[in-house]
């Protein structure tokens, strides 16, 4: 089974795709032939060739097509310019390398970018098609394709036509595909996103005082909606003058006007490993997310995994895991969101310092979202392509 990716999963680039695959690497099966097929970001894989390599203590094979050099995540303004062209470009360019690999290892493969799939499906190999997000022309994005709908609702088209399966990240996202692409209904599916549970753990609240430590982690694209943000920030420490502000990424907040008002209480963390969120969310007290769209937010799994409530804009798939005064709060979007938010922040913080939050009961929310279980669902089409049993 192949994995697809244009960043290395040992190096440093962030976001929802990149957690996917390590995760993927870490829990795959032992009777998986695994391999990773992209960028070398470590120096060590020859380039064009199949070689062996080790992530957080599992072996699998990596085939480098190119080295990459800085993983920081960037936005260009134009089509070719955009991460997925090139990165396809790369991919024809050395179609024949990939197909015999490919072919030769009697491989099936998954890919993150419908663009992606009919280009293996030129070459014979059977094809799942994985989802992550979507979004609106209308929402605010960093990406350039996602502005052109007529571009990618072809390559939406051409992929439901010859993958063998069609997963996205929840189910509203399913509906819709099955909606658009009726011929192809039969493709479509869910597999929502999980947290690590050997990385994520449950652990006591720690207070520094009446300090409150509040965190995000992700990609600074502009559905993310930094500028809300960042205001949410500065709304509770207008409330409070006591918020410690965690941002971890590795985007530039200074280019948000907003971000000037919380600069002297926010620690910018920089990129940062799992384990290392990880720990860092036992030293803080609540996450916040405001997202104008998401698939499944890896980072809200994370906080709840760790047994910390989130605080969100309102986004329909958080309904199962977010329970107002349990496990976080869900604020409506409207006028006052911003200061509504703010004061759930507040909220969720005091029911943690009370005690009435506690962090084992907030980890049970997410327990059916567990890697092993949902990872297994697609396993088990790769096993039917393979003709094994399942």
């Amino acid at each position: 089974m192949a994995l697809l990716n244009s960043a290395d999963p040992r190096g440093s680039k962030i976001g929802g795709i990149e957690t996917y695959i390590r995760d993927y690497i870490y829990y795959h099966p032992d009777d998986m032939d695994l391999l990773f097929i992209g960028a070398d970001e470590i120096g060590d894989m020859p380039i064009g060739e199949v070689a062996e390599t080790e992530f957080r203590g599992r072996r699998f094979k990596f085939l480098a097509l190119y080295r990459l050099d800085d993983a920081v995540n960037k936005y260009t303004g134009t089509v070719t310019q955009s991460e997925t062209f090139r990165f396809a470009r790369r991919l024809i360019d050395q179609w024949g390398t990939l197909r015999r690999v490919l072919r030769g290892g009697q491989y099936s493969i998954e890919v993150r970018r419908p663009e992606y799939a009919p280009i293996f499906f030129s070459m014979g190999v059977p094809v799942i098609q994985m989802i992550h997000v979507w979004g609106g022309k209308d929402k605010q994005q960093s990406g350039v394709l996602a502005r052109y709908g007529w571009m990618r609702h072809a390559s939406e088209l051409v992929s439901a036509a010859v993958v063998k399966k069609f997963y996205s990240v929840n189910g509203d996202l399913t509906a819709m595909f099955k909606r658009r692409y009726p011929m192809f209904k039969g493709k479509f599916d869910t597999l929502t996103t999980w947290a690590n549970t050997s990385i994520f753990q449950p652990t006591p609240f720690v207070f520094d005082g009446d300090a409150i430590d509040v965190m995000y982690a992700g990609r600074m694209d502009k559905f993310k909606r930094p500028d809300l943000m960042f205001a949410v920030v500065a709304e509770l420490q207008r409330l409070t003058s006591r918020v410690r502000f965690h941002y971890v990424g590795d985007g530039d907040t200074e280019q948000f006007p907003e971000f000037a008002a919380i600069r002297d209480i926010t620690v910018r963390h920089g990129v940062m490993s799992s384990p290392q969120i990880a720990e860092l969310m036992g030293r803080c007290q609540l996450g916040l997310l405001t997202s104008d769209f998401e698939g499944m937010p890896r980072f809200v799994m994370e906080l709840l995994t760790s047994g910390r409530p989130a605080v969100c804009l309102h986004l329909p798939q958080l309904e199962s895991v977010l329970v107002d005064g349990k496990t976080g709060f869900l604020v409506p979007r409207g006028p006052d969101q911003v200061a509504e938010q703010a004061r759930r922040m507040l909220e969720a913080w005091e029911l943690a310092h009370t005690g009435a939050l506690d962090p084992a009961t907030i980890r049970q929310a997410v327990e059916p979202f567990s890697p092993q279980s949902l990872l297994g669902k697609i396993w088990r089409d790769h096993r039917r392509l393979h003709r094994l049993p399942v």
